[in-house]
């Protein structure tokens, strides 16, 4: 009797034992399921921006990130892209596309809480699409994703030219320097064709005029094709002292040539006279 009272006993306490066991399992497997969940559903960009892409996971910031393992892809319609990828705790750039390389980096400080950020930079259009990411733990395996648009930057129309102007005081004395130049050309050229006159020089007086009439004619042109105002200016300056330094030299030459001939005349009636008084 005691025998089947001591077998009894224990058989209960077996299957005590095995219903906790098994009480203990699932609710380890169910309190340690991991859950993988997107932050942000959608994100907008625009063509060489930065964006964060974020997810969670379930973890223990007390254990080791050495068994954690991340496979993160862009699948678009047209190619499937790995983005990210970390193996037992430890990145295999190697796998990843070349679209991506040197572009996207993770945030390792902040995975022991359960959180994977992936930075993107410089993005291109053709970085649009949905990002999915994989996540196996030492609680399962679980996924999530998001879609991402960049789109293209609006090109400038019109690219404006910045031109430096040239200082106002160096313009001035270009100005100053050129009018000084062509008063003493013009001032040596009448000169010269006020002793020719006066000499009774007739090809070197021809000459001269021939001069002063293109001078003349060429400060007509450049006066009405200048576009620039200060140098309308000095052109106007520099014909109309032309002009007036022809007027003079003409009032010169006229002057001269009337004395030249009064003189003649004196001496004409000296002869004259002379010839009287010795025919006397």
């Amino acid at each position: 009797m005691s025998l089947l009272v001591s077998t009894s006993v224990s058989s209960h306490r077996d299957k005590m034992i095995l219903i906790l066991l098994l009480i203990t399992t699932i609710s380890c497997v169910c309190a340690g399921k991991n859950v993988v969940k997107v932050k942000q559903t959608d994100y907008q960009a625009e063509e060489n921006d930065s964006v964060t892409l974020e997810w969670t996971f379930t973890t223990r910031s007390d254990k080791s990130p050495n068994l954690l393992m991340i496979l993160c892809k862009l699948v678009t319609d047209h190619r499937v892209s790995v983005v990210y990828r970390l193996h037992d705790g430890v990145e295999v750039p190697e796998s990843q596309d070349e679209q991506f390389s040197g572009r996207v980096q993770c945030d390792r400080d902040v995975l022991r809480e359960g959180q994977l950020r992936l930075h993107v930079s410089r993005l291109r259009t053709e970085d649009s699409g949905q990002y999915k990411c994989v996540v196996r733990t030492r609680y399962g395996q679980s996924a999530d994703k998001c879609r991402l648009n960049v789109t293209a930057t609006v090109a400038q129309e019109h690219t404006t030219t910045t031109v430096t102007p040239e200082p106002l005081g160096q313009e001035r004395f270009y100005n100053l320097l050129g009018a000084l130049i062509m008063t003493a050309v013009i001032i040596l050229v009448i000169t010269l064709w006020v002793a020719a006159a006066a000499a009774g020089w007739t090809v070197a007086n021809v000459v001269i005029r021939v001069i002063v009439v293109i001078a003349v004619v060429v400060y007509s042109i450049a006066v009405a094709t200048v576009t620039a105002p200060a140098m309308a200016v000095l052109v106007l300056a520099l014909g109309g002292s032309t002009l007036l330094a022809v007027f003079v030299a003409l009032l010169i030459y006229c002057m001269c040539r009337c004395w030249v001939r009064g003189q003649e005349r004196q001496q004409q009636q000296l002869q004259k006279v002379v010839t009287i008084e010795n025919s006397d």
